[in-house]
């Protein structure tokens, strides 16, 4: 009997220590930027899931793919050069590319339709399953009954992906009046193979005030540690969690340089990086190539780290603030964490930490022995 229950102590260490799920995100408009990123260049991260984000939908429940010749000719053959015996290529549809309108419109009147081209879609092109990006149902313009219609297109569609023998993820809102309304978390529980929690930029409204990208926990907002714990409230499998960080920085222009905590009044957005040329947005190589000449200052209350300049204000995540994310989802056993994107990450070691930082970071801590990064 001591022999079993010290087997089952170290079984438990083990499992806590181990690494589940590291998803990584990739944007096929980044093969269009100046400097671009190919899948490619994609395997130093070395991913236990990929995910092409590149494809939407026809109001007539057809694919449509964002970037046709690239994806059909070049991106999708490279993209499956990823692929090894533990990895698994995904594929996303919808996201910011795709409408809630549209979602509402083919998952209320033929979701069937839908249902046999993203099988044949994944069929076709080799992928292992598909990621659902509605942003989100019964909002931005969807309808009150997309909450049921979504609830048994997910059944529907798992029955089909069941006959192919294919991956089924759920993105999901982080916001708990959003999500309320979205989903039925027993649904999802019981058919989806994952389910991502888009942990970062919470404002659903315009933004007037420097906001952190992502506080993992806060005493007045919606943080990474209040999403998750919401989440986990509906009694959904936390081992089906993943924990999507981001690894972009936002950037604000603030009215006054005297003025620049958190929560100080904005101009608007920051200037685009030279590459990315997303206003408010910043890749990490584009962020560590100007940071000279910045203060940084971390909140302890957040677990954040935000960086001022004049009336420059940014917000970005740090090893430290990604290694305390990384923390929480150990020790709340959930499924793992997702990337959101390598291509807004560091691919080249352009700031010195290596290829693909925040993934080499989450690899080295969840395959570890120990939480010590």
């Amino acid at each position: 009997m001591m022999r079993l229950s010290v087997f089952c102590l170290i079984l438990t260490f083990v499992c806590k220590s181990c690494a589940q799920n590291i998803i990584c995100y990739y944007d096929s408009r980044a093969a269009t930027l100046p400097i671009p990123l190919l899948p490619s260049q994609l395997e130093p991260a070395d991913c236990t899931h990929y995910t092409y984000i590149g494809v939407g939908m026809t109001t007539k429940g057809d694919i449509r793919l964002l970037n046709e010749h690239f994806d059909v000719n070049t991106g999708f053959p490279l993209f499956q050069n990823l692929r090894s015996t533990d990895r698994k290529l995904l594929v996303l549809l919808g996201g910011v590319y795709e409408s809630s309108v549209t979602f509402s419109t083919i998952v209320g009147s033929i979701p069937d339709t839908l249902i046999n081209n993203l099988a044949l879609f994944l069929t076709r092109y080799n992928f292992d399953g598909i990621d659902i990006d509605w942003r989100y149902p019964s909002s931005r313009g969807g309808k009150l009954t997309d909450k049921v219609n979504f609830q048994k297109f997910i059944i529907r569609l798992r029955a089909r992906l069941n006959m192919i023998n294919k991956l089924l993820v759920i993105s999901v809102s982080p916001i708990r009046n959003v999500f309320a309304a979205a989903y039925d978390s027993v649904t999802l529980s019981l058919y989806a193979d994952m389910i991502n929690v888009y942990a970062f930029n919470f404002t659903e409204t315009v933004e007037t005030k420097a906001t952190h990208l992502a506080p993992l926990y806060s005493d007045n907002s919606i943080s990474v540690n209040s999403s998750i714990s919401d989440w986990i409230s509906t009694k959904i499998r936390k081992n089906k969690i993943n924990i999507v960080v981001a690894t972009y920085a936002r950037t604000y222009t603030l009215y006054s340089v005297t003025r620049n905590s958190p929560g100080s009044p904005i101009r608007g957005p920051g200037n685009a990086g030279a590459n990315t040329q997303y206003a408010g947005y910043l890749a990490q190589y584009e962020f560590c190539a100007m940071n000279a000449g910045y203060s940084a200052v971390t909140d302890e209350i957040t677990k954040t780290t935000y960086f001022t300049k004049d009336v420059s204000w940014i917000s970005s995540e740090t090893a430290d603030t990604l290694v305390q994310k990384y923390t929480y989802g150990l020790d709340h056993d959930l499924g793992g964490v997702a990337i959101f994107t390598l291509d807004w990450d560091d691919a080249t070691d352009s700031c010195g930490a290596g290829r693909f930082p925040a993934v080499a970071l989450a690899r080295k801590y969840f395959y570890s022995n120990t939480k010590n990064a």
